[in-house]
């Protein structure tokens, strides 16, 4: 069974970018619409640190912990974590929630990246985060 995509009825700027439906992130709209602390895309610095998502791994489970406030006009919508490139888990956020998860990893997974997306200022990920 496909998961659906975490984006898949969110209401972001980066339907400028990508179709109503887009489907899972490809590297060509990643490149366009992701930001990071390695590639800020002109964000500045504490907008990049309280989007991208901080990661824990411990005893198969990526607990993910965003900085941002959530409140009705601005709050992160989803978070998941990608192995070699496909998302294996997700969670989406009320703006009355934490944001807030704790992902099963698949067993076997060597890396994670790890993914935010804020209802204004698009999509954000971790650095590339190895598993022991």
């Amino acid at each position: 069974k496909s998961r659906p995509s975490p984006t898949r009825h969110l209401v972001c700027s980066v339907r400028r970018i990508a179709p109503r439906n887009m489907g899972l992130p490809t590297e060509e709209w990643k490149a366009k619409a992701c930001f990071s602390e390695a590639a800020p895309g002109g964000n500045p610095e504490d907008r990049v640190k309280k989007h991208v998502p901080v990661v824990t791994i411990e005893g198969g489970k990526a607990k993910l912990v965003v900085a941002h406030g959530m409140a009705a006009e601005h709050w992160i919508q989803a978070v998941w974590i990608e192995v070699d490139g496909k998302v294996v888990a997700e969670k989406e956020f009320a703006h009355t929630d934490k944001p807030e998860a704790e992902l099963d990893i698949p067993a076997g997974t060597k890396t994670v990246t790890a993914y935010s997306m804020c209802n204004q200022h698009d999509v954000y990920a971790s650095a590339d985060i190895s598993i022991a």
